[in-house]
């Protein structure tokens, strides 16, 4: 047992008119935030060409390309899932910055091979693995590293900031990347270059986060800064401790750490003062010890049946709801809108060029993606103002439109599109916006907010296996407008849902007003400070987001 106490961390600094972790540079956010801008923008490069890769690359018949598309989108989500938990564990012991750099390194290696694929089993999908092995490192390392680099004060702004960039960076894809195979006289060597052009820039990020991101310290890196552990005979005392001075129950670091990992590296309050550090390395400051594999393959368990009790609580199961649509909402712009694009013009005949289709998609696309980059800050707005399961309605009744449009529409050349685009792109920010905020309300106790955000992972990854292999059958089955059908099928379940769940809401608040009012009354309505005064002179709308805060999930414990 040693009598090395705990060091506290330095307080975080204003960088710019942001507040960054201690030891962040200007130059480091920077750079997190140049990764932040290409995150998206290859995936959606992706989505949108694989339609143009399987029928003028590899001559897949234009009745066949949904069942292929689907089908690699399917796999790609698998491998996704579980990359994205070996990524989180491997990085809480090499550093965010190589993890994160090697994702990258991975995209440009399958965005490279892609061009050299002869036919779609097992060539094609093997390149696609790579780029889902690269995407999940990339995209649990977006949020990972804005974990550690955000000051406290600040993470929500900071925050807003990378999201910003990540929606830019979809704009850019959708208007610049997919039209670059349209520049070409030759379809496929258009193809081939743009493929080149893209991974090129992947690999060229790659480097520049190596290089530009912060190196770890503390146990993950070997470094000094896991000093300050205490023995592991201290771990009881240390925890009593800190649950005397938080009011907590106490729980174990590994715990902690599994649901940390599980929300991206997103801290609670009372872990920020150690959120500069990869996960391994708050263990060891506790604990004095690293949690093996093992041990954390074993946490996985409890994150999920953690998560899924708290679904009990209508509010939660609302978010996870969302997410599973949010998800939907992406695979449907991003890879159907572009599969029907193709088919409508008639692109699986090789020799063709195909410039109109690639101007049509990442036109139709790019409004999308422009929308939902308008509108993140104005449901953003919304969930600080109104109750927040208004705001997921707003979002459900936007979207049902788009897709109700969509599925009508005979012809992707309508004008009508665009609109039906515009209500797409707003609805599934308003989706993502709003059942983030659901799942990541201060109701949920923070013992189990790592559980409840990998639970909502989950139900989004549900959202893009199910569209992405189900629509790709029903589009060549049905009809090409089938994929939106699901998402729209999505939205009319969770409709009722979220009346249900404001009704019951409006009730309670209703029935306590009237109780608060009886009981005004009987005191003679004098005083401010009288029982239920503070009720009755409070509007619905107020009454029902101060009950959203002060609640209590029900799956807490």
């Amino acid at each position: 047992m040693t009598d090395t106490q705990p060091v506290q961390s330095p307080r975080s600094y204003r960088t710019l008119w942001l507040r960054l972790s201690p030891k962040v540079t200007i130059f480091n956010f920077i750079t997190y935030l140049i990764g932040a801008l290409f995150t998206v923008s290859f995936f959606v490069f992706l989505n949108s060409t694989s339609s143009f890769v399987l029928g003028q690359l590899l001559r897949i018949p234009s009745d066949q390309l949904g069942s292929y598309t689907g089908s690699l989108s399917f796999y790609d989500q698998l491998v996704s899932i579980v990359m994205v938990f070996v990524w989180g564990v491997a990085s809480d012991f090499v550093g965010r910055r190589t993890i994160y750099s090697l994702g990258y390194i991975f995209i440009a290696l399958s965005l490279f091979l892609t061009t050299f694929a002869t036919e779609v089993y097992p060539s094609l999908l093997l390149y696609r693995l790579i780029f889902a092995i690269g995407g999940s490192s990339a995209s649990s390392m977006l949020t990972a590293v804005l974990a550690d680099y955000a000051g406290d004060e600040d993470r929500g702004k900071i925050s807003a900031v990378a999201g910003m960039m990540t929606g830019l960076g979809a704009v850019i894809s959708a208007f610049v990347f997919i039209r670059l195979p349209s520049t070409d006289a030759d379809a496929i060597a258009g193809l081939r270059k743009a493929y080149i052009i893209v991974g090129a820039i992947a690999a060229v990020t790659g480097i520049l986060l190596f290089f530009g991101l912060r190196r770890e310290y503390g146990a993950a890196m070997g470094g000094s800064e896991s000093s300050s552990i205490v023995s592991t005979d201290d771990e009881r005392t240390v925890l009593t401790s800190a649950s005397a001075s938080t009011g907590e129950v106490p729980i174990s670091a590994e715990k902690r750490v599994a649901n940390s990992a599980a929300a991206g590296g997103e801290s609670s309050a009372e872990d920020a003062s150690s959120s500069s550090r990869p996960a391994a390395a708050r263990v060891e400051s506790v604990t004095g010890r690293r949690l093996t594999v093992k041990q954390r393959i074993i946490n996985i368990g409890v994150v999920a049946k953690e998560g899924i009790l708290a679904a009990r609580d209508p509010i939660i199961l609302l978010g996870y709801l969302g997410g599973f649509l949010a998800r939907a909402d992406t695979i449907a712009v991003t890879t159907f809108i572009s599969l029907w694009v193709y088919n409508h013009f008639g692109c699986s005949d090789g020799d063709k060029t195909c410039r109109e289709a690639y101007v049509l998609s990442s036109t139709l696309s790019g409004v999308a993606e422009t929308l939902t980059l308008v509108g993140a800050p104005i449901f953003g707005y919304l969930g600080d103002k109104v109750y927040r399961p208004i705001s997921t309605l707003i979002a459900t009744i936007l979207g049902f439109i788009g897709y109700a449009m969509v599925f009508a529409i005979e012809n992707p050349t309508s004008k009508a599109m665009y609109v039906a685009m515009s209500l797409i792109g707003l609805g599934e920010i308003g989706m993502i916006v709003s059942s983030l905020a659901l799942v990541t309300g201060r109701f949920i106790p923070p013992e189990i907010r790592g559980s409840v955000a990998g639970v909502y992972s989950f139900f989004g990854a549900l959202g893009i296996l199910i569209v992405g292999r189900v629509g790709g059958e029903l589009f060549d089955t049905w009809k090409p407008t089938a994929p939106f059908f699901l998402v729209l099928a999505g939205r009319i379940i969770v409709f009722p849902i979220v009346v249900v769940i404001l009704v019951r809401d409006v009730w309670l608040v209703l029935k306590e007003r009237k109780e608060a009012q009886a009981a005004h009354a009987a005191q003679g309505g004098e005083g401010q400070e009288v029982v239920g005064a503070s009720v009755v002179k409070t509007s619905v709308g107020q009454a029902l987001r101060e009950r959203y805060m002060q609640k209590k999930a029900i799956g807490s414990r």
